[in-house]
């Protein structure tokens, strides 16, 4: 099994995965986000299903808590969060690492193992009440100098790659979906990581629940059905070594507030040689029923390449016959 080189976490999966997870910055081999669920035609009816099955699930944490109703709680998409929330913010730092257990010296025909390490770092700004057009702001980069702003408006697309100048589009897809669904749920990819050796406890305190993550005993360790996501195979013969971490969720919605989550974890790469891994990952995310967005200055076109297809279809519009 090739050793999980760091690729920095789509946030928007960021997914938090090390290395063999999806890639921030734009991949496009990563796995497909779950679409978001259809909503009811009645705006009230869907907000109180929504609440009510987040209640449901929080209500089953706090009876059983396990790796596996705490991920059935963390799993909400954005779609569900804006609905419940609103405008809103969210943040999360991502810090990823791994490290040779010893030196190891190149050799004629040996694959080069080096300590690696990755920071990422996330910003969205929910713009839009429910059923309100689409208005956000999302920011997402790297000390490896990858990353990108992204913001929606009006039914246009404005995007900046780091160090370079606005450009503008019609929002002509859903990509976007796929991001959010990814800053949304990145807590709940952190703890997924940790869910093989994950001991959850969880306390009702107010409006709010905390969960506190530890390192559960051998004996006590609750199994955990594996992801079927591309790139998650190396977790298979990993050993999470340490867990730590807090999360304080909404009572009524089941979403996270805040969140400090640290995994440290051992591996093995195809020559067998010993690896450490750590995942720290810190995020909050809050209302802001004042929040707004303005569209940036000094924004150009976006450069496109002729599409020939779309080209033939509207030089022969109306010439075809029928």
């Amino acid at each position: 099994m090739p050793a999980p080189s760091i690729r920095p976490v789509r946030g928007l999966g960021l997914a938090l995965l090390l290395a063999c997870g999806p890639a921030a910055c734009g991949d496009d081999d990563a796995a497909p986000a779950v679409e978001p669920t259809s909503l009811p035609s009645r705006p009230g009816a869907a907000r109180q299903s929504q609440a009510e099955v987040a209640r449901a699930g929080v209500d089953a944490l706090l009876a059983t808590p396990t790796p596996a109703t705490l991920l059935a709680v963390l799993a909400q998409s954005h779609a569900t969060a804006r609905e419940l929330l609103g405008r809103h913010t969210l943040k999360y730092t991502a810090e990823f690492s791994l490290t040779p257990v010893e030196p190891v010296r190149p050799a004629v025909d040996t694959p080069v193992l080096l300590a690696q390490k990755v920071v990422d770092e996330l910003e969205l700004q929910w713009a839009a009440g429910p059923e309100e057009p689409v208005r956000f702001y999302l920011s997402q980069h790297t000390d490896q100098h990858r990353g990108r702003e992204v913001m929606v408006l009006d039914e246009k697309a404005y995007t900046r790659l780091m160090h370079r100048g606005w450009h503008v589009r019609p929002l002509d897809a859903d990509l976007h979906l796929r991001w959010l669904d990814e800053a949304q749920r990145s807590v709940h990819d952190a703890v997924e990581l940790a869910a093989p050796a994950l001991a959850v406890a969880a306390v009702e305190e107010g409006e709010l629940v905390r969960v506190t993550l530890s390192l559960a005993e051998p004996g006590a360790r609750t199994p955990v059905a594996a992801s079927a996501a591309p790139g998650r195979a190396w977790r298979e013969r990993a050993e999470v070594t340490a867990v730590e971490g807090t999360l304080t969720l909404e009572r009524a919605t089941g979403l996270w507030q805040s969140a400090e989550v640290r995994v440290g974890y051992g591996v093995r790469d195809e020559l067998e040689r010993a690896l450490v891994g750590e995942t720290h990952l810190t995020g909050t995310a809050a209302r802001a029923p004042d929040l707004q967005i303005q569209a940036p200055e000094h924004v150009q076109p976006l450069p496109e390449r002729v599409r020939y297809e779309s080209e033939r279809r509207r030089l022969l519009d109306g010439l075809a016959g029928t």
